[in-house]
């Protein structure tokens, strides 16, 4: 069995996992518009932002992909990230917190909410299993519009811009499912 094919196939045991890990932390999240960060209020929409949920803590929670059946992403569970998405909820590592992060989380929740549960976490797997971490789509446009966010050089319709970019990466991917 391909690696795809087992990402494929440990979707929902992944998704389980998610879904445990945010009820878990639920006390701790609040929305990121309490947050006072102005920039992002210039660049993502209101509701957004009420919606938008986010915990600090002390260490960020990463799946344990190799014992959901996927040892070659086993690399991901030992990175030290600043932060990770989950739906429409994201965590942050205290230390490393700043307005810069949380941009580039919600890129990630859009991208979450354009995709869709299971199309996301297949894109972003298949982003990591291809490329690596640093060089998977998903991560790569969220670290490009984190860096023009950082200089203030963002352009206009920012989540419009994110939808699209997201449908062609997706547009990229879902050939693999037909060959699975």
């Amino acid at each position: 069995m391909n690696v795809l094919t087992r990402l494929q196939q440990s979707l929902p045991a992944v998704l389980k996992w998610i879904d445990a890990t945010l009820e878990q932390h639920r006390a701790n999240e609040v929305a990121v518009s309490t947050l006072g960060f102005q920039r992002l209020a210039r660049h993502f929409p209101q509701p957004l932002l009420d919606e938008a949920r986010v915990a600090v803590v002390d260490k960020i929670p990463i799946p344990p992909l190799a014992a959901l059946g996927l040892p070659e992403l086993s690399q991901f569970e030992t990175l030290d990230l600043a932060g990770i998405t989950y739906k429409d909820t994201f965590y942050v590592n205290a230390p490393k917190r700043s307005e810069a992060l949380h941009f580039h989380e919600l890129v990630h929740v859009v991208q979450w909410k354009r995709l869709g549960e299971e199309k996301f976490l297949f894109a972003y797997g298949a982003g990591l299993i291809r490329c690596g971490y640093e060089n998977s789509p998903l991560e790569q446009m969220a670290g490009a519009l984190q860096y023009d966010f950082e200089r203030d050089t963002l352009g206009a319709n920012l989540v419009e811009a994110i939808q699209s970019r997201t449908d062609a990466i997706w547009n990229g991917v879902a050939p693999l499912l037909s060959g699975l």
